[in-house]
């Protein structure tokens, strides 16, 4: 078991890592004698794993808590599924001194952080994230919201959890593609920040060979670089936008597919390769550091392919990406493993080079 302490916002917190940590006392350590409130999750979790989660509710003294389930993936961060849950909130008599349990994926944990953070100017909110890719990316650092048909995450507010609870026993029903998709963000925190973290997910081929004593390693690696960073800069005004590593094209592929065919770590997987790619055309990455990133990343394993009815709405999408600054995106590219740097480059400029970089992978996978 790993504890790794964030200390950014208001009040430290803990994020737990290992098997068998849902446990009432854990839960009850923090949200106390709180009077109401809410597990927010989706039919499949609670169908996989609901009776944990209800175990431990019980044994806490919470047996009466309401549930609210949203659509899994992107379907939970619509307009309409956060007024859905606004509206269960206030149905419930939540108040100040309720809280809100984030029980799935990502998506999940970010809407309903969203709607913690927005009802009654904020209540508390618990992240016990189910999915790789929750434990080691969107249930640390407070960032919380919903999309809009014109990009990802454009509506959103920082509200950072009380508890981060990430149970690896949760990722025994995890579809590989799914694990998968967080290797992808694990393999982002060691490309910015750690050589070890890096070789630990190339030596176990995408950390499909690795033990669990590996696995719990990797994710606690991932989540302390993104807790430092996070304590320095929480709401990104500084070296937080290092994290975006690979997001400016991932989140355009995401949002020109209509979130439909790429998992957010497939497409952060294909930001990646094209900013080490960009960043040796510009001559910021040398040809040798290239070559190792591209191997690192191809180790992760395969993605669904990109297709050339994908590439011109991709690139168009690039020009909507939140770290857009007048006519300059800031992409973040590598001088080396783990040696990140802000590029600032015009966003047609990048649009264009992106449309052309997408447009050679539909044709070399067609």
């Amino acid at each position: 078991m790993k504890r790794v302490r964030v200390s950014a916002g208001r009040t430290p917190y803990d994020v737990w890592i290992g098997e068998g940590l849902l446990t009432g006392a854990r839960l009850r350590s923090v949200v106390g004698d709180a009077a109401d409130g809410i597990v927010i999750s989706s039919k499949r979790v609670m169908g996989l794993h609901g009776e944990s989660l209800g175990r431990a509710l019980r044994d806490a003294g919470f047996a009466s808590r309401r549930t609210l389930l949203l659509p899994d993936g992107e379907g939970a961060k619509t307009t309409r599924a956060f007024e859905r849950t606004l509206q269960a909130m206030a149905k419930a008599g939540l108040d100040r001194s309720s809280f809100v349990i984030a029980f799935g994926g990502g998506s999940i944990g970010d809407s309903a952080g969203f709607a913690a953070a927005t009802y009654m100017r904020g209540i508390r909110f618990v992240q016990i994230p189910t999915t790789l890719l929750s434990m080691v990316d969107s249930s640390v650092g407070g960032k919380t919201g919903i999309n809009l048909p014109s990009g990802k995450n454009l509506v959103g507010s920082f509200h950072q959890p009380s508890l981060v609870l990430a149970d690896l026993s949760f990722l025994r029903t995890l579809p590989a593609r799914e694990r998968q998709s967080g290797v992808y963000e694990i393999l982002k925190c060691g490309l910015l920040k750690s050589q070890r973290l890096l070789d630990l997910v190339s030596n176990t081929r995408g950390l499909r060979r690795a033990t669990l004593s590996e696995t719990e390693e990797a994710i606690e690696g991932a989540v302390k670089i993104k807790a430092r960073i996070v304590e320095r800069d929480e709401r990104e005004k500084g070296d937080r936008i290092l994290l975006n590593l690979g997001h400016t094209l991932g989140h355009a592929l995401e949002a020109a597919t209509s979130y439909r065919v790429f998992t957010h770590g497939e497409a952060v997987g294909y930001g990646m390769e094209f900013a080490v790619d960009l960043g040796e055309a510009i001559g910021m990455t040398p040809p040798k550091a290239a070559r190792s990133m591209r191997s690192a990343i191809a180790a992760v394993g395969p993605r669904t392919r990109v297709r050339k009815t994908m590439v011109r709405r991709a690139a168009e999408a690039t020009l909507g990406d939140k770290k857009r600054d007048g006519e300059v995106l800031k992409e973040i590219l590598l001088t080396g493993p783990a040696r990140p740097a802000v590029h600032r480059i015009e966003a047609k400029s990048f649009a264009a080079l992106a449309g052309g970089w997408l447009a050679r992978k539909a044709a070399a996978s067609s």
